[in-house]
């Protein structure tokens, strides 16, 4: 199956897909919408069998939803995976289905869901403790899923993943939980609780804080963007290991393919995006040595919250991308993904400045303006392969930003 047949097109459609899961679901219930989301498209043989992975969320006529995750195959090798699977074929489509909450890479899902069993590993004295309410708040197929546990007053977190990448993260937070006891600047984090082998689980109590998405969008604290760039500073300053290197080689490859996902979803496209991967890497050989060191790898306002009290600490979530690599990538990325509808114009300026006046030895303005360009292209490839609405304005402004970020003699480094 290609990118451009038409049967990607109808997994697309939630129209069609209503009436093609109402013939092929079993039960007979009638649906009346269908919602999709998760969408990860992929044109490349090589890299990603799957052109396409989904879930969809029906809506019942009789009342009530049911989530399904689905995987469409190339030249009919649906009915070769479902060989011993618990998924459901939809052969027109090449496709197979696994209702909620089977998942091929994540079987410790039903337990986890369980308010009762998931969690009395943390209370061993108490086996008649009523069961907790269980939310789920993230979900990506078979890689990693997040849930919300409350009872009474209590609440906790589980983050689960596909393989053991949970234990390294958990000693992440733990290193972090005993500094910030010990230093003011350094960022705040949600108590670690455990890691659990046999559901490869991280546990977690509630992290403190306001979500800074929420704090930009009323008035913005003065002490804010200082409190922040300390904070990075302080994790940039840690020495932990990690098992990825985000270093100029890894960028270039990322933006090539990048690149070429785009041109192949928009062929129009493919000359100025080549012209633009052929300006970073230009750009990257010029630029000054960078002093790597441990970075987030995936830093944005959504990563971070604020104690709103006279001390304004700041708290950091979400340890699962760390890297060996330049902070300028962690500076970048923030201010690149700050919201529009929420973050004032002058955010980002006032974030990089406090930054280069905190921790200077890290700070490079050229290397700064270079990641911003990298992070433009990120973010207009995801415009795309996240489908997300209006992707096709987002993917043109993201372009044109890495561009301007990329002509001779341009200098700004806001998004």
């Amino acid at each position: 199956m290609s990118e451009a047949s038409p049967g990607i097109d109808t997994c697309l459609d939630p129209v069609a897909m209503r009436d093609l899961l109402q013939a092929w679901l079993p039960g007979g219930h009638a649906i009346a919408q269908v919602r999709i989301g998760k969408v990860r498209r992929s044109a490349s043989r090589h890299r990603h069998p799957n052109p396409l992975t989904l879930v969809y969320e029906t809506e019942l006529h009789t009342g009530g939803s049911r989530r399904y995750y689905a995987k469409v195959y190339r030249q009919g090798a649906s009915l070769q995976a479902l060989h011993g699977s618990a998924a459901l074929p939809v052969p027109p489509l090449d496709m197979l289905l696994w209702a909620w909450p089977a998942d091929p890479a994540l079987p410790q899902l039903p337990e986890l869901l369980d308010g009762r069993r998931a969690l009395a590993w943390l209370d061993t004295s108490n086996a008649d403790a009523p069961a907790a309410e269980v939310e789920l708040l993230g979900y990506e197929p078979e890689q990693r899923a997040t849930l919300r546990y409350t009872l009474g007053d209590r609440v906790v977190y589980a983050k689960t993943f596909s393989d053991d990448r949970g234990a390294r993260i958990h000693e992440r937070f733990e290193h972090f939980w005993s500094l910030a006891q010990q230093d003011g600047d350094a960022p705040r984090v949600a108590q670690p609780l455990g890691w659990q082998a046999r559901t490869r689980s991280v546990w977690q109590g509630r992290a403190p804080g306001e979500p800074l998405v929420q704090v930009l969008g009323s008035v913005l604290p003065r002490r804010l963007p200082v409190r922040l760039a300390r904070a990075m500073a302080v994790l940039h300053a840690q020495s932990l290991p990690t098992d990825a290197v985000h270093d100029q080689a890894h960028w270039l490859r990322e933006v090539r393919r990048r690149g070429q996902k785009i041109s192949r979803a928009l062929p129009a496209l493919g000359g100025r995006v080549a012209a633009l991967a052929d300006a970073i890497e230009r750009a990257a050989f010029t630029l000054p040595l960078p002093v790597s060191g441990l970075i987030h790898g995936d830093f944005h306002a959504g990563q971070v919250g604020v104690q709103m009290d006279d001390a304004q600490r700041i708290v950091f979530h979400d340890f699962d991308e760390f890297a060996l690599g330049d902070p300028m990538e962690d500076l970048a990325a923030f201010v690149t993904r700050l919201p529009a509808d929420r973050a004032p114009a002058e955010v980002g300026a006032l974030v990089i400045a406090a930054y280069a006046q905190e921790a200077p030895e890290r700070f490079g303005r050229r290397r700064l303006q270079w990641h911003l360009a990298v992070q433009m292209l990120l973010q207009a490839s995801r415009a795309f392969v996240f489908q997300i609405d209006g992707w096709r304005d987002e993917l043109e402004r993201r372009l044109a930003r890495a561009e301007a970020l990329c002509a001779p003699g341009f200098q700004e480094t806001q998004s």
